[in-house]
């Protein structure tokens, strides 16, 4: 399984938190699961901010990045 965190994350976010919400993420049955999209996601509150973690069951490959990192993401994809 492959990762990326964000610049976003790492900028708004300890490795601590991170380590840690990944960890949830693998571990967790019980998530947000888009069928069109082909994505899971879950996201994670560390007091006033949010962090999204998803995965795109594709590829394997998980993302962590708060939300406006996520939606530049999904810009990019539309282009």
């Amino acid at each position: 399984m492959n990762v990326v965190v964000t610049r976003g994350a790492k900028e708004m976010f300890t490795p601590r938190e991170l380590t840690a919400a990944y960890k949830d993420f693998t571990k967790r049955e019980h998530y947000y699961l888009n069928a069109e999209s082909g994505l899971k996601a879950i996201a994670y509150r560390f007091g006033t901010r949010m962090l999204i973690v998803y995965e795109e069951l594709d590829t394997g490959l998980v993302v962590l990045a708060p939300p406006p990192d996520v939606l530049a993401v999904e810009r990019e994809g539309e282009g």
